[in-house]
């Protein structure tokens, strides 16, 4: 037979089950977090890609000065949304560790969890609004060449 962990009796396996039914909640948050943070990745290594593409064509007299302003602002957008996102994951990582801990040495950790979870949430927010406004710079910044075209 296992040996049963410090403050907990061998009729409360169920009730360990059932706090583990509702960590389902943060780690949904902690998947969508991860997805998140891809899209960011991605998304920065396109600006690095597009910015080494017009420092290699350009000459010292035709630098795009503008254009690579603009993507160094994107690239700071991105780096920001990531830092808040990972903040979010470690934050979400805590909670749950902290939540397991107070479950299993019977601490009341209710107030410093929802705090934490609520944390993390402003976190991912910020990093999605980052993101939202990274998008914004990219679309200002596009150009199809439709307006160049001759007409028919």
């Amino acid at each position: 037979m296992f040996p049963v962990p410090m403050g907990m009796t061998a009729g409360s396996l169920k009730n360990v089950t059932q706090f583990i039914q509702l960590a389902v909640a943060p780690i949904f948050l902690l998947t969508a977090v991860a997805a998140t943070l891809t899209v960011f990745i991605n998304r920065l290594a396109r600006i690095v890609d597009r910015g080494r593409s017009l420092e290699s064509r350009a000459s010292p007299d035709n630098m795009p000065h503008e254009e690579l302003l603009v993507l160094e602002r994107r690239a700071q957008l991105i780096y920001r949304a990531m830092s808040l996102g990972v903040s979010a994951a470690i934050l979400v990582s805590l909670l749950m560790a902290l939540a397991f801990i107070g479950e299993v040495f019977g601490f009341n950790t209710a107030g410093p969890v929802a705090l934490m979870f609520m944390a993390a949430l402003f976190s991912y927010t910020g990093a999605l609004m980052c993101l939202l406004r990274e998008v914004f710079l990219a679309l200002g910044n596009f150009r199809l060449g439709i307006h160049a075209a001759s007409p028919p």
